[in-house]
């Protein structure tokens, strides 16, 4: 066999897995399109998308144990000096992003004015969204869940009781009838959601705890390092059905889309906004940080990512790339799996920077379309509001959107103006997710080239 022939089959088989992947992309959307021109009913997108759900139930099967062991053996290798150098150059990295985004999203909204063509009637909703001190109080309260098992399947959650009335109000010289909500009370009650935050703090404990028990503490290391091999090895083999899984997720979300044409005509310039504030990170911010402290080429590295970049994308969660990130990043790019043990759920749970730019732009939009006035002293409190609030976004589909419309509520605008922004939710979703994954191994591979040496 010639040596070229060889070599190109070599190339092919060490990234089989990547080209199916990409395939499986491409039939995904095929199929989209054309079960979309068919005006599909529910039950035609639930079989389109049912070997997606089945895809997503056996990651999800794998993410909490693979959290729990990686963070418990991660933790207890790395003496407390290196845990807390490395906690510290993880969080540093991810809080100055996570605000990087929303100075980004708020300075290209504010110059491109995206909401000056993109007026809208405004539409109520039923719910009542949380208020802004409810969400810190979530955010201390799942910080230290009083119940780790019930933290892997549940999370707390601020609810309301609430009455409804009809008053009177004028709107253009008109009087119309109105329904108003009224909170009159607060509960705490649960959500169904992995408190992926909780199990990360509870299991760096117990590594911690681990390490400083030395000999006594050998059985719980070994037990949970066994663990962790053993899920990853299962996780190898399940990488597998990425493809279809892909495939089929891909085809029932643009199957499901419709009126793309009249929306995108009044969100266009939104839509632009938004991309232009991700490629403005993802091309220039983050590779010009990334080559001035590590000195190497910033994308070089991420072409071994391609398959994780493709289950976010298919999925709108970096939290189920966690387990492909994990089995390339310590395969393939080499970083010292003490770094992405604790490093991969860390920021999975906060890595938040294209959710910052995506809440950041849609606040200030929603404001244009509703003629509020867009000040400095407003755009400052979008800021401020944006950067805290970000690190109780969960890494679930459609959690951002949920974000504006409470920092809409905290700014004192119609939350229900909001709902134009659920037309492009699938898109827009899936590219901000993109970025904070982005981000993440960035983060990471910083994280282990800066404190390789003190490990």
């Amino acid at each position: 066999m010639p040596k070229g022939r060889e070599k190109c089959l070599e190339i092919v088989k060490a990234n089989l897995l990547v080209l199916l992947t990409l395939v499986g992309a491409a039939i995904g959307f095929i199929i989209g399109v054309i079960v979309r021109n068919t005006n599909p009913t529910d039950s035609t997108l639930m079989w389109v998308g049912i070997l997606g759900e089945v895809y997503l139930n056996m990651l999800k099967m794998m993410i909490v144990p693979l959290i729990v062991s990686s963070v418990i053996t991660g933790t207890a290798t790395l003496d407390p000096k290196a845990n807390g150098k490395i906690s510290l150059v993880c969080l540093g990295y991810i809080m100055s992003m996570n605000f990087l985004g929303c100075l980004v999203g708020s300075i290209l909204c504010v110059i491109v004015r995206p909401g000056e063509i993109a007026k809208t009637e405004v539409h109520a909703f039923n719910s009542v969204p949380l208020e802004t001190e409810d969400i810190f109080a979530d955010l201390l309260r799942n910080i230290f869940p009083g119940n780790l098992i019930a933290a892997t399947f549940r999370k707390t959650m601020t609810s309301y009781d609430t009455e409804q009335y009809r008053v009177n109000e004028t709107v253009n010289g008109t009087i119309v009838e109105v329904i108003k909500t009224v909170v009159i009370g607060k509960n705490l009650s649960s959500a169904n959601s992995t408190n992926i935050l909780g199990i990360l703090i509870a299991c760096a404990v117990f590594g911690i705890a681990t390490a400083s028990a030395k000999e006594i503490g050998q059985p719980f290391f070994k037990f949970f390092y066994s663990a962790t091999e053993i899920i990853l090895l299962i996780l190898g083999k399940l990488v597998w059905f990425t493809p279809i899984g892909v495939a089929s997720l891909i085809g029932k979300t643009i199957g499901g889309t419709k009126n793309l044409e009249d929306d995108f005509s009044r969100l266009g310039l939104y839509i632009a906004t938004q991309m232009i504030g991700y490629l403005l990170v993802v091309i220039a911010a983050v590779p010009i940080t990334y080559f001035t402290l590590m000195k190497m080429n910033p994308f070089k590295f991420l072409f071994t990512l391609v398959n994780a970049f493709v289950i976010v994308f298919a999925t709108s969660s970096t939290a189920m790339a966690i387990p492909e990130s994990i089995r390339q990043l310590e395969g393939p790019n080499k970083v010292d799996r003490r770094v992405t043990r604790f490093s991969i759920p860390l920021c999975a749970a906060i890595g938040r920077c294209g959710s910052c730019i995506y809440i950041s732009i849609s606040c200030l939009f929603v404001m244009q379309i509703t003629d509020q006035d867009v000040d400095v002293a407003s755009v400052i409190l979008v800021i401020i509001l944006t950067a805290f609030s970000s690190l109780a976004v969960p890494s679930v589909a459609g959690a951002s959107l949920i974000t504006v419309i409470i920092l809409l509520t905290a700014l004192n605008i119609p939350p229900e103006a909001a709902a134009l922004l659920f037309s492009f939710e699938w898109l827009l979703d899936r590219m901000r997710s993109y970025v904070n994954y982005y981000i993440s191994t960035k983060t990471m591979h910083q994280s282990d080239g800066l404190d390789f040496n003190t490990l």
